[in-house]
């Protein structure tokens, strides 16, 4: 390998196995959230956790300023507290309402489609605002992505809830955030941008907390509920982690590509532990996911990923 090119393929390589971890740990944390917010007030749920995520990543956040040049900036704090609102705060609780809303109507399936369409608008927004590269193969990828997702779900009506427009609206609040967060990430580290973008979050959300009166109901929870929502909040700290780090690396639109194997990851875990029942048509649809994800990370960069795997182990020193 050439010395002037391994530094740019050993980052791909990192970033590339960073965000199938983060698909990884989103899957897992599907699962447990289903448990983890039954009986709880969704706002007070969100808060708490999130907030709890925000402590956990200081240590994360202060390891990773070590990397800063300088003290950060005005424009520094108004653009993680941007990060914050919108992606930390906002589009948390139209999600969790929107989710609600939907099982009520019998459309939870539809909103959970909804939220897979995650990776065509960061795709979009990575084109427009972060000049990324438009390959040929994302359009082929998209429609297998979305055709596995549709057999995977197996969609019934109604099609169409105000829990469906919840999730949307949060969804394309997400993608605009990574794709910002993408952004500031080529001034400031990965860990600085997660903390901002929970702890402001955070900061938001105990706000709307008092201001709507919502505040009582974290006093409401139960023992249990504390449990699974510290559970969650460590299963969202793994991700965020992770996450940002790849995204840091990573193209936005291969990342949030590399996310909807979260979703074939959920299923796999309600077959093995809830013992739902699946179809044939399911299974074809976890494994056209699969591909359609290939398809977008490329030969490449599954390439850098392996490099970076064998470099990692060749030089990794003796005990």
């Amino acid at each position: 390998m050439d010395a002037t090119t391994e530094p740019s393929t050993q980052w791909v390589g990192l970033g590339v196995l960073l965000v199938f971890l983060a698909a990884l740990v989103s899957g897992v944390s599907t699962f447990v959230n289903f448990y983890a917010v039954k009986g709880t007030n969704s706002d007070a749920f969100v808060t708490v956790r999130n907030l709890a995520t925000a402590v956990f990543l200081v240590p994360v956040a202060l390891v990773s300023a070590r990397t800063l040049r300088a003290p950060l900036r005005r424009v520094d704090w108004g653009r993680l507290a941007l990060i914050g609102l919108i992606g930390g705060a906002i589009p948390f609780l139209l999600f969790f309402r929107g989710i609600e809303l939907a099982t009520a109507a019998g459309g939870a399936a539809t909103a959970t489609f909804a939220y897979r369409t995650l990776f065509i608008m960061a795709t979009v927004f990575g084109v427009v605002f972060l000049r990324e590269r438009f390959h040929w193969r994302v359009t082929v990828a998209a429609a297998l992505i979305l055709g596995g997702n549709l057999l995977l779900l197996s969609l019934v009506s109604p099609l169409w809830t105000n829990g469906t427009l919840y999730v949307l609206v949060a969804t394309l609040l997400w993608a605009g955030e990574y794709t910002l967060s993408r952004r500031v990430m080529r001034d400031l580290p990965s860990g600085t941008v997660a903390l901002g973008r929970m702890g402001f979050g955070a900061c938001f959300l105990v706000g709307y907390l008092a201001l709507t009166s919502q505040v009582s109901a974290v006093a409401s929870l139960t023992g249990g509920q504390w449990e699974w929502l510290l559970i969650s909040a460590v299963l969202l700290t793994a991700f965020v982690g992770v996450w940002y780090a790849g995204l840091q690396r990573v193209e936005v639109g291969v990342a949030s590509s590399v996310l909807v194997l979260g979703f074939p990851i959920t299923f796999l875990l309600s077959i093995a532990f809830q013992g739902s029942a699946f179809t044939l048509a399911q299974v074809a649809g976890a494994v056209v996911v699969a591909a359609g994800v290939g398809l977008v990370v490329g030969r490449s960069q599954f390439r850098a990923t392996w490099q970076y795997l064998t470099g990692a182990t060749l030089t990794r020193p003796s005990v």
